[in-house]
């Protein structure tokens, strides 16, 4: 299988993740989408493993590598802002969304815990 031919299954298979989505939504049923998402990714690994070209070089890789750290800090950031803001907001009586700025606050506190963690192990791991 080529890369066109796995980026087409892949599309096949979103959509039909998709209506399955819809249809457990309207059936108010969990265990369809479950096993629908859980089949989707199966075929998407077995697809996946037949792909016989070079689908991405050092090139490509670095790009991802710098594009995923930089949108990982900026998301962070972003997060733990907007949490604070929102636990000010609510303090001075502007809205009652305290609770959420502080789950916003505490998730970006563990995103940050676990790259920092990741950081290490990677480091150590490389040689580092």
């Amino acid at each position: 299988m080529n890369a066109e031919q796995y980026n087409r299954v892949k599309a096949a298979v979103a959509v039909a993740v998709g209506i399955v989505a819809a249809v457990s939504a309207v059936n108010n049923s969990f265990t369809l989408l479950l096993a629908a998402v859980t089949l989707g990714m199966v075929v998407l690994y077995a697809g996946k493993q037949r792909v016989t070209e070079i689908r991405a070089d050092e090139r490509t890789s670095l790009v991802r590598q710098k594009a995923a750290a930089t949108t990982m800090g900026v998301t962070t950031v972003l997060m733990a802002a907007v949490g604070i803001l929102l636990v000010f907001a609510s303090r001075q009586g502007l809205a009652d969304f305290e609770q959420l700025g502080y789950a916003l606050a505490f998730q970006a506190n563990i995103i940050m815990g676990v790259n920092a963690f990741l950081n290490w192990h990677y480091r150590n791991q490389m040689g580092g």
